[in-house]
Parts: structure tokens; sequence; C-alpha cells
């Protein structure tokens, strides 16, 4: 899975990636390796995700860096990226990789990617 998210994750300022199912649930995660002390507790999603609608993506802008949330057929696609990132260079990506992610497993979405 890592495999598929280096063009995103080799984009200057990019820190990290965060797959979502429908329900908010995290299906993968680039922290998943770091030790739990170092990664952040993740919330509840379903409250952002419920208030995004029909909205096909959504940027977030913080003091401290930014969220680009993107949603594809089976969720949603967070990426955490600094200040700095290319927002056109980041979409552009996510533009190539949806339907990878959407063709990994026909009706099974991201599930029966997994089991590969």
């Amino acid at each position: 899975m890592k495999n598929l998210f280096n063009d995103i994750m080799d984009i200057n300022g990019v820190k990290g990636i965060v797959l979502l199912s429908r329900e908010g649930k995290v299906i993968y995660d680039t922290d998943m390796n770091k030790p739990t002390n170092v990664r952040k507790p993740y919330t509840n999603w379903n409250k952002l995700l419920a208030s995004l609608g029909d909205a096909r993506e959504a940027e977030f802008v913080f003091e401290k860096g930014r969220l680009y949330l993107r949603k594809t057929h089976d969720g949603f696609m967070i990426i955490r990226m600094q200040l700095i990132t290319s927002i056109a260079m980041v979409k552009l990506n996510c533009d190539i990789l949806l339907p990878q992610l959407k063709s990994t497993g026909n009706n099974r979405g991201l599930k029966g990617f997994f089991k590969r």
C-alpha cells in the first residue's frame, strides 16, 4: 500500500496520508509503523465527514499546516501537509491515484486491496 502513495509522499511538504472509510474509521495511515507514543490519536471523523455533504474535496488551513480532504470511491483520503506544499501537485497526484484505488477490488473496494 505504501508504494501506491509514493508519488504524493514525495511532494515537498507532504507529511502523511490517512484513508478513512465512509463511516470515518481509519483504514490506512502512513504513520501506522511509528511507535504509539509518537503517533497522534484520532478522534471521531464522523462529524467532519457528515458536514461535507456532497463535496468532492476540501482544504483546511491552520496556523502550522494544512489538510486536504478528498472523497474516494469507498471513503475519504486526508493528506497532511505544510503551508508551503504545492496544492496543485497534490490535487494532480490525487487525480492519478483515485482510479487506482477504485480498480483494486471492483465491488470490494479498499477491503479487497488490503487482502492481497
